[in-house]
This record gives structure tokens, C-alpha cells and sequence, in this order.
């Protein structure tokens, strides 16, 4: 009896063992309006001088994905939610918009409910990748949606990295 109260106990305490993507994946992204074009750079692509913190990290943290040699990033958001996307909010509760990693077929989901952002990790099939990569991780997610607010607000981000290397 009390060694089941103590992994209970673990469990509870460890909340990493089960972050799972807590947005849903949306069944009909095929129908979603291209919003945004851009690129994570490969590993060795130096970024232009005076970059921002926020790219600078988002390609540190994304950089390894098809084996490092970089991936188109494209945003999609559902035709219902294209203007509050563009003001990014308030945000009706679904599925808000998806980030793929084209070339390697990852999905980032952000939903809002009750006017919160949530965020989910999936393949093309819609199979949750959340536990697979620290960086896919539901906490990494919010870490950096919460700690960027000069880019990222009401849970979307806005600096396509495509931009610093287009002059």
C-alpha cells in the first residue's frame, strides 16, 4: 500500500510524464487559409546581425528538425478566425492555427478555450508528437508563447523568420 502511495504521489508531482498536447488536432487543416511563409534555417545558417531574441531562439530550439538541414514553416488559420488572427484576438474557443513543418510533416497546434491559448503536437495523421522532442513539449510551448509578448499575444506569434534573411 505504500509504495502505490508513493508513485501516485510521483505521478502527481511529475506532471512532464503525462504533457501530452492538450489542443486537438484539427481534422480539416486542408482547408485552412495560408497565412504566413516562412523557413527554420538549417543549424549551420548564420542569422543576419541584430536578429531578435525570439527567432534567434525559436531557430536554436528547431534548427535540428530534417536533420538540420532546415524546413519551410507555414501558418494556416481556419476561414472563421482569419481577423481575429490578424489582431490576434479576442479568439473564439477551436482549433486557432497551425504551424507545419512542411518538410517534415509536424504540426503546431494552437487552440483557445475560455479565451486561454492551449497547444498540441502532432504528425500529419494526427498522432500527438508532444513526447517525442523536449522542444515538442506543451510546456515548451507556453514558455515560449507566454515569455515573448512583444511578438507572441493571446497565444499566436507574429515574426515570420523568413523576414531577417529577405532585405
Amino acid at each position: 500500500m505504500k509504495s502505490i502511495l508513493i508513485f501516485i504521489t510521483l505521478c502527481l508531482l511529475t506532471p512532464s510524464l503525462w504533457a501530452n498536447s492538450t489542443a486537438s488536432f484539427p481534422k480539416n487543416i486542408n482547408e485552412w487559409i495560408l497565412v504566413k511563409e516562412s523557413i527554420i534555417p538549417g543549424k549551420n545558417v548564420e542569422l543576419p546581425e541584430g536578429t531578435s531574441l525570439f527567432i534567434q531562439n525559436t531557430v536554436r530550439t528547431y534548427n535540428w528538425i530534417n536533420q538540420g538541414k532546415g524546413t519551410k514553416l507555414n501558418i494556416y488559420v481556419p476561414k472563421e478566425k482569419l481577423t481575429s488572427y490578424k489582431t490576434h484576438g479576442p479568439y473564439a474557443d477551436g482549433p486557432t492555427a497551425v504551424g507545419i513543418y512542411e518538410d517534415s510533416n509536424i504540426i503546431f497546434v494552437t487552440e483557445h478555450i475560455a479565451g486561454e491559448a492551449i497547444y498540441g503536437t502532432y504528425d500529419r495523421e494526427g498522432n500527438d508528437i508532444s513526447s517525442s522532442h523536449p522542444s515538442f513539449n506543451v510546456q515548451a510551448c507556453i514558455q515560449c508563447h507566454t515569455s515573448n509578448k512583444d511578438i507572441c499575444m493571446n497565444g499566436t506569434c507574429a515574426t515570420p523568420i523568413i523576414d531577417i534573411f529577405q532585405k
